[in-house]
């Protein structure tokens, strides 16, 4: 695998677990990738919990507890103190993931966008009272997320699995939001996606696996476990006709200084 270094920025392995992957296993295939090092995220209280327990298992894994908006509600002050709480751990790198979702679901009904923007806000004043950076869950939400960020308090942020176009890429780098893209950059029909990634500098550029979702091409539709963020970084090396070693610097060196990662 040569000198090649990978740090995947945002994926879930306690869900990778529950879909039949030892988390132990995905760390040593990681490891043998050159993916040395993992931030795996939580959204809910059991999720953050596990999260912990990964980041406390494995010398490689960070993690992120946080508060997703599909929970429907916001925390109970009991459960705002936990979140607070986990925040002050060592291997807790970030607030996350948070953020918008107004994406209809099998006719379901999309929690209140005035509760989520509310919400999003009081996370955002969180993160800003305990220094530390911001994970973003974004969908079908894009200007309004921008609108609420502008209204709160500054944090480092970073838009996970990055969704949109070159002009929602240019108005977060306008802000210096960092950009973290998924496998499904190398889906066939993600032109849209293959614009907004050229629009984002390296220096705010990261790249992630999101798993146990969105496996990259050729193996969409399977398993998605962390050593893949290297076939991203593959394809996309390719996409910008640069060498994979150089895009892999780039993408560690920004990764880690987002998140304050020590060298693995």
């Amino acid at each position: 695998m040569g000198e090649i270094q990978l740090v995947d920025a945002h994926c879930h392995l306690d869900e990778l677990e529950q879909r039949g992957m030892p988390a132990a296993e995905a760390v040593s295939a990681a490891t043998a990738a050159g993916v040395l090092q993992i931030v795996t995220s939580g959204d809910s209280p059991a999720e953050n919990h596990r999260a912990r327990v990964l980041a406390e298992t494995y010398a490689g894994v960070y993690f992120t507890p946080g508060w997703h908006p599909n929970n429907g509600r916001a925390p109970s002050s009991a459960e705002r103190r936990a979140l607070r709480d986990l925040l002050d751990h060592p291997r807790a790198v970030a607030l996350g993931e948070v953020g918008l979702d107004y994406h209809q679901r099998d006719g379901g009904a999309i929690w209140d966008r005035g509760e989520q923007r509310s919400l999003l806000r009081g996370m955002l004043e969180l993160a800003a009272e305990v220094g530390k950076p911001v994970v973003i869950h974004q969908r079908d939400a894009a200007w309004d997320l921008l609108e609420v960020l502008d209204a709160s308090p500054r944090v480092p942020t970073m838009l996970h699995c990055f969704s949109g176009g070159a002009d929602f890429a240019q108005a977060a780098v306008s802000r210096e939001l960092h950009c973290s893209f998924a496998g499904n950059l190398t889906f066939r029909s993600a032109a849209e996606l293959r614009e907004a990634v050229l629009a984002v500098p390296p220096e705010l550029l990261l790249l992630e696996t999101d798993s146990p979702f969105l496996a990259p091409h050729p193996l969409r539709g399977r398993l998605c476990h962390p050593a893949l963020v290297r076939l991203t970084a593959s394809w996309l090396a390719s996409h910008l006709g640069m060498e994979l070693e150089l895009v892999a610097e780039r993408s560690c060196s920004a990764t880690r200084a987002f998140f304050q990662l020590p060298p693995p």
